[in-house]
């Protein structure tokens, strides 16, 4: 099962990876000068505190977005503005889960904290968006994990944008195993000995607005609800928490056009 999700993953990002390419060769590139054009900004989430908790924390998010890339050489990615496909790293940090700050895990191995890094990619048209990320592990957990969705975009004057649209989540059998999973050693009757398997994890809901003060400087927020589903909705862990995962975002980004 991690063989089959880890090539269907990079078989994904391929794919999109080559879609990217074939449309930027395609794009005027007379009228695109080296440099690029990228946001950078800072955010803050609620999210459950552990995977399954039905308690929230709030962390720092980063936020970078890379709307063009133009070499020297005139090979393009991206077309500057939100149409067509664009791609931007992606980064997330899984805090440390313990007994400590969870009492209702007391009996389990405190998890440290994971740094997730891979990339994210998007693709839209007209008021129709569909974005994927895939990221790997390091620290805490050393599994692949992943989203996809799609939105509709629904613009309100110049400045305020809404998305709204479904939400998909997926993870190899490390991952899961990591956060679902309880070992032998850990094993108890509140936490039988359980193992996960990979595939699908979540599915749910995700909106958000977007409101442009000017020029370089943007404003966001966002809320997602995701259901667990599979091994790690019947995972012993989720049961002292909840299925329904809930989050809230914001952040500031300032728009950058940086010439080569």
């Amino acid at each position: 099962m991690n063989l089959a999700m880890n090539t269907a993953m990079t078989l994904a990002l391929a794919t999109v990876a080559c879609g990217c390419v074939s449309t930027a060769g395609a794009q005027d590139q007379a009228s695109a000068r080296p440099g690029i054009v990228f946001e950078l900004g800072v955010g803050g989430k609620a999210k459950p505190s552990y995977f399954g908790s039905s308690d929230l924390i709030l962390s720092p998010v980063p936020l970078v977005r890379i709307k063009r890339l133009t070499l020297p050489n005139g090979f393009t990615l991206g077309g500057g503005s939100d149409e067509g496909f664009s791609l931007s790293p992606s980064l997330e940090v899984v805090p440390e889960r313990s007994a400590k700050d969870s009492p209702e895990l007391a009996g389990l191995t405190t998890i440290d904290t994971a740094v997730e890094l891979g990339v994210g990619a998007r693709y839209q048209i007209g008021q129709f968006r569909v974005m994927g990320e895939v990221r790997r592990g390091f620290g805490g957990h050393e599994g692949f994990r992943g989203e996809l969705g799609a939105d509709l975009i629904v613009n309100a004057g110049d400045q305020w944008t809404f998305h709204g649209g479904p939400r998909l989540g997926f993870a190899d059998s490390k991952f899961t195993n990591t956060y679902f999973g309880v070992s032998a050693a850990d094993a108890s009757a509140r936490f039988p000995a359980t193992r996960t398997g990979g595939g699908l994890v979540s599915a749910g809901l995700e909106a958000g607005l977007r409101y442009q003060v000017d020029e370089n400087w943007a404003v966001e927020a966002g809320a997602e609800w995701a259901r667990l589903v599979g091994d790690a909705a019947s995972s012993p862990i989720t049961a002292q928490g909840s299925k329904d995962q809930f989050s809230l975002s914001f952040g500031i980004l300032r728009r950058f056009d940086i010439a080569f």
